[in-house]
């Protein structure tokens, strides 16, 4: 018998270790290098202050340098990292073979969030990064143990904490994370915190909001429930100010992705009196990036355009056409902000002008607006692509504008309900984060209609009808008369017959 359970214990044993084995081969590369990378180097930095270098540093080898930082600070600050050396491998085929990657918080958990892997070599300014709280993680990972025939040195970077604040909160590095106060956990009630994001002149900003979730609005079917929300974020683009608003949102739905056209933008958060423990709030993350003097590629929801001040924009002719489409959203409202002082002061010519067209071929008849003067107007367009053309000739920051475009989706489709009536259906959609989601639908039917055809041929063809139809009774009726007429006046006639025999 004990021969028997000790069999049945080994065979139990030999079972869980072959899940466990199972298991592991399941995990992905990226996941299975993390845990080899724990056990060789890893490193739990607490300290204040201080710098990092990669393993060697200022020699890269590829094939002992992986590694994870942990770097925890003062306790209610948040960490900023500045890069001050950085130089990997280039990309092979697309993809980092060795790679630097950020984590906002720590590697796993709630607090995960992904960077992009950065290699190569590229402007040290760029990828400057704050955290949403006191700590922060590297991950460094090389897939290859072949050495690298040309020399890297590896990276080098400071760490330092900087105050947290509610209000007037500045990020200034080129990249990083904005949260709600005490985010993952429930915010507090009566907050009204703004964050003000300023990187380097010439930049522009990337805006994404990966996490959100808010108190729903009293009315979450109504479409201008938005307005209502007692807890909500706003994004403003350089000002605060109305004009310059892209969106106020609330619930648990994401944000669309945003694109500034300058380097200033701003978001509020704020919270009634009755915030209520179920609700996390939200977290930001920010990137910016030098456009070129073109602009960069839009394919946001929502963003704002204008002609970058950079050395290589300065007393040049700019001639720029590209084209800003999202599936998210049916049509675009365009708003002019602001123009310079010396722009369109002869009105049109061929040196100065600014051209929308609907869709993305610039044919005449699909010009939207051509815009040569300086009024602060409104305009829509009719798709969810747009063709932008602009040429300013000796471009200086006088000569210079600004104009918002943000995604609407309220869109009235015609359908058949059945095959005697034609409907209006209107749908009311509101572009989120993950893509459009349905919010109201409304179905208005004409009060009669004959085969999908207006209301005043459906009534001559009922009019039409009836004269035919009482036609028809009238010409029944005077035959079925004329028939019984003549069949009386038959049994007269043979009745006369009769009588005179």
């Amino acid at each position: 018998m004990k021969a028997i359970l000790t069999l049945v214990i080994a065979a139990l044993v030999c079972l869980a270790l072959a899940d466990d084995d199972i298991n592991d081969k399941s995990l992905l590369d990226f996941q299975r290098t993390s845990v080899n990378i724990r056990k060789e180097c890893y490193h739990a930095i607490n300290s204040t202050n201080g710098m990092i270098t990669s393993p060697g540093y200022p020699f890269f080898n590829p094939s002992n340098s992986s590694c994870i930082y942990v770097i925890t600070s003062i306790k209610g600050s948040l960490l900023v990292l500045l890069w001050k050396d950085f130089d990997l491998p280039p990309k092979v085929n697309g993809k980092c073979q060795e790679s630097v990657t950020v984590y906002d918080g720590q590697i796993e958990g709630i607090n995960q969030y992904l960077f992009t892997p950065i290699c190569g070599r590229h402007d040290l300014r760029t990828f400057d990064f704050t955290s949403t709280s006191n700590q922060l993680s590297i991950v460094v990972k090389a897939d290859t143990d072949q050495p690298d025939i040309e020399i890297y040195r590896g990276f080098k970077a400071i760490y330092l904490p900087t105050l947290y604040r509610c209000k007037n909160m500045v990020f200034s590095t080129a990249s990083g994370a904005i949260a709600s106060p005490h985010f993952p956990l429930a915010y507090p009630s009566s907050q009204d915190c703004v964050y003000k994001i300023q990187v380097l002149p010439g930049m522009v900003i990337s805006l994404d909001f990966p996490q959100f979730a808010l108190k729903i609005p009293a009315s979450p079917d109504n479409g201008t429930a938005m307005e209502n929300c007692e807890d909500y974020v706003e994004v403003y683009e350089g000002l605060m100010d109305p004009r310059r608003r892209y969106f106020r949102h609330c619930g648990f739905y994401k944000p669309p992705q945003i694109l500034t056209g300058s380097n200033v933008a701003y978001i509020k958060f704020h919270s009634s009196k009755s915030a209520l423990p179920l609700y996390t709030g939200f977290r930001a993350f920010y990137s910016a990036a030098f456009p070129d003097k073109c602009g960069l590629h839009y394919g946001t929801a929502s963003g704002a355009m204008s002609i970058p001040v950079i050395p290589q924009t300065d007393n040049q002719d700019i001639e720029c056409q590209f084209v800003v489409k999202s599936h998210q959203v049916a049509y675009f409202k365009i708003r002019w902000l602001s123009f310079g002082a010396d722009i369109f002061k002869k009105g049109c010519d061929n040196n100065s002008y600014i051209e929308i067209y609907d869709g993305s071929y610039n044919s005449k008849d699909k010009l939207l607006t051509k815009k040569c003067d300086r009024k602060l107007d409104e305009i829509n367009t009719r798709y969810n692509e747009m063709l932008i053309r602009f040429k300013i000739q000796k471009f200086k920051p006088v000569k210079n504008f600004e104009f918002m475009y943000i995604g609407v989706t309220d869109n009235t489709v015609e359908v058949i309900t059945d095959k005697n009536k034609t409907c209006t259906k209107k749908t009311t959609i509101v572009y989120r984060y993950s893509g459009p989601e349905i919010i109201d639908i409304t179905v208005t039917c004409p009060l009669f209609s004959i085969a999908g055809l207006p209301l005043w041929a459906s009534i001559l063809i009922v009019v039409g009808s009836c004269l035919v139809g009482i036609v028809i009774l009238v010409s029944g009726y005077c035959v079925i008369r004329r028939m019984r007429s003549n069949q009386s006046y038959g049994r007269l006639s043979r009745a006369s017959s009769e009588g005179s025999i």
